[in-house]
């Protein structure tokens, strides 16, 4: 009896201690939930300013042992036609929330370790999901799982259901899939990974023509946290077994293995980019064109610099999105290009470096390669030689570029094979194929050998370029950027020197073959 006495005492004084727990951890959740509303409206503000969305948290009701809020998406009260989301329309999200120390839905997983809470996250149901919950079925669109720490980690799984979409126009299929999502309490360190089987988007493009994309085994591998300067710093890969488009029933294109990897840095106030992309293999209308690979880098980058950039030119892209109505699309784009070319001067200061290592091509009869290496000098100083009408040619390249190396090395066989495959495209039989782009690359290597661009040996067409102190070095052959210019007969070039480039550049296209019409079906 009296063991029963301290077993029940026991038990007793734990679950007050439990209960008393979590009220106190409950209570907690609450009194942070407005600072973290207001962070997340922060970061979207400050991530997308043009938005025109914000966060609100709405319908808390606390238990003892369970609480209940709804995380709402909602219009900021700005209009206009490109913004998600109209006044009175919302994104709503019902959450659960289990209080700690020991969350039952924890628990019920085999968590034992202490947490302020557990959160169940379930996408509702309004005018602005319903398609979603259509494509869904029976399903839930969006449901989230998500640990708080104390200290305000937070570990979550977030499953999409699978959707079936389809009406006159489009086409919406996905297999669903998982995402693992770990951050910080500040938001500034974030990991994901997850994927999703298969997507396929379809509909009709301006033609009436019918386009599918597929998208097999999707993933991504995300390990980033803020830097010194606010930029997010660490790796990103994003990898798809195989993408495929095809065209009123017909594959047109597609890839194997396409796979992006980005890796960010920062050194003092100087940020670098560098981006791998990769395929395995290239297939047209059924032709294997090869594989292929480019990395691209940027570094020694003005951390204030690419800010300043940045808000220049998404303010100048909002200014242009707001001509609703006056500016047709085509317009609309060309002045979003012209505002980027305006504002890119502003990110180059601090002699950024562009290194291309390599682009490169390759299929059954070899490997095409090109590699870059630029260093700009400071745009600053080169805007004001460009207001100068009294720098010559040289100097004006010389304020721009401190230094270029570039090569380029293609093997004829190579580019004869891949000239022969869209020859057969064009409807040529495969002898007529390979005898027309046998012609091609032979005329366009006399054309590179004329003009001094390029040369051959080993049945290997190369380029070598280098330009540092305004002197040019071409395969070779050191000249003055005046006389690589006048290769060209362009920029002010004495009469008599453009006259021979002319001829030479005739004399070059004479070699070309004259390639009859591609034979009728």
């Amino acid at each position: 009896m009296k063991k029963t006495l301290v077993a029940v005492s026991v038990i007793v004084i734990l679950g007050a201690a439990w209960t008393g727990g979590a009220w106190y951890t409950g209570k907690q959740f609450q009194r942070r939930l407005p600072e973290l509303v207001n962070d997340a409206n922060t970061r979207l503000q400050s991530t997308f300013p043009q938005s025109g969305l914000r966060f609100a948290a709405e319908n808390y009701r606390r238990g003892i042992f369970t609480s209940h809020v709804d995380i709402v998406l909602q219009s900021d009260g700005t209009t206009g036609d490109n913004k998600l989301l109209k006044p009175g329309e919302d994104v709503r999200v019902n959450e659960k929330v289990d209080h700690g120390p020991f969350p039952f839905a924890q628990l019920k997983k085999g968590v034992f370790i202490p947490s302020m809470a557990s959160v169940h996250s379930v996408l509702a149901k309004t005018a602005k999901t319903q398609p979603l919950f259509d494509a869904a079925k029976a399903g839930v669109p969006l449901v989230g799982e998500t640990r708080v720490g104390y200290s305000g980690n937070t570990v979550s799984k977030i499953t999409l259901a699978a959707m079936d979409f389809k009406n006159d126009q489009t086409v919406i299929r996905a297999s669903g899939g998982t995402f693992d999502v770990a951050a910080d309490s500040d938001g500034d360190k974030l990991k994901v990974t997850g994927g999703i089987d298969s997507l396929v988007l379809g509909g009709l493009n301006q033609w009436q023509q019918r386009e599918q994309l597929t998208l097999q085994d999707f993933s991504v591998d995300n390990d980033t946290h803020n830097g010194k300067q606010g930029y997010s710093i660490g790796d990103n890969t994003l990898k798809a077994r195989t993408l495929v488009y095809n065209l009123d029933g017909k594959d047109i294109l597609s890839i194997d293995s396409l796979s992006q990897v980005t890796h960010a840095s920062e050194d003092g106030d100087k940020l670098s980019v560098q981006v791998n992309y990769a395929l395995d293999a290239l297939h047209i209308q059924g032709q294997n064109f090869g594989a292929g690979k480019l990395n691209i880098s940027l570094s020694n980058l003005d951390g204030k610099a690419v800010e300043a950039f940045s808000d220049n030119y998404h303010q100048q892209v909002a200014q242009i999105m707001q001509q609703t109505g006056a500016v047709d699309p085509q317009q609309q784009q060309a002045q979003i290009t012209q505002a980027f070319l305006q504002q890119l001067p502003t990110a180059l200061k601090g002699s950024p470096y562009l290194t291309i290592a390599p682009l490169s091509w390759k299929n059954a009869k070899g490997e095409s390669t090109f590699t870059l290496t630029l260093n700009l000098n400071d745009p600053a100083t080169a805007q004001q030689a460009a207001q100068d009408s009294s720098l010559t040619s040289d100097q004006q390249w010389a304020r721009f570029v401190n230094k270029l190396d570039a090569k380029l090395s293609v093997p004829l066989d190579m580019a004869t094979e891949t000239t022969a495959q869209f020859a057969r495209l064009l409807g040529y039989n495969e002898k007529d194929a390979d005898l027309l782009a046998k012609q091609q690359v032979q005329g366009l290597a006399a054309m590179g050998q004329m003009f001094k661009l390029t040369t051959v040996a080993d049945n290997t067409l190369t380029s070598s370029f280098h330009y540092a102190d305004n002197q040019i070095n071409l395969n070779g052959q050191k000249m003055s950027i005046q006389n690589f210019l006048s290769l060209f007969g362009v920029f002010g070039v004495p009469e008599r020197t453009a006259a021979r480039g002319s001829a030479g550049g005739a004399a070059a296209l004479n070699l070309l073959p004259h390639c009859p019409p591609a034979p009728g079906p």
